[in-house]
């Protein structure tokens, strides 16, 4: 089991949070790119846009069973367990809240504001990328994790 963390929003930091407890109300998280690149599945890294290569873990690393930290605007917003392989479809879907071609069902949704109820007390994380595994235990994002999921 692997340890991620993402945003969920499209060029757009205005509308974040929206799309954020959208995507979640929905049961997905997602991203995509400003221009069609295809079915990651099928691409080689180096065939991404060179500052989203690391979307390539999205289908490629992540597994079933990985809990992914979504944060937004450098705060924690929710904790989700990935529960079904990548997929991949030509033309975003909003009706069915999938704004993005590339994406994973997701379950066991936990949201921040419930773990720590006090917002004075939001701990900010710095994120500069749309998404990253989370490989040192010691790093702020993973240490969360392990205490968010052994609080419940």
């Amino acid at each position: 089991m692997t340890y991620w963390r993402m945003q969920l929003h499209p060029a757009d930091p205005g509308e974040a949070v929206r799309h954020t407890v959208e995507s979640l109300a929905a049961g997905y998280i997602g991203l995509d790119f400003p221009t069609e690149v295809g079915d990651i599945l099928t691409l080689v890294q180096s065939a991404l846009p060179e500052g989203q290569r690391d979307y390539w873990a999205f289908a490629h690393e992540m597994q079933e069973g990985d809990w992914v930290l979504l944060l937004v605007h450098h705060f924690p917003f929710a904790l989700a367990r990935v529960v079904e392989p990548y997929n991949y479809i030509r033309a975003p879907a909003p009706e069915i809240g999938v704004w993005f071609r590339h994406f994973r069902r997701v379950d066991d949704i936990r949201y921040y504001g419930d773990l720590v109820t006090n917002a004075h007390k939001w701990e900010s994380i710095r994120i500069t990328d749309a998404i990253s595994p989370l490989r040192d235990p010691d790093t702020q994002s993973y240490r969360l994790i392990e205490r968010w999921l052994g609080a419940c």
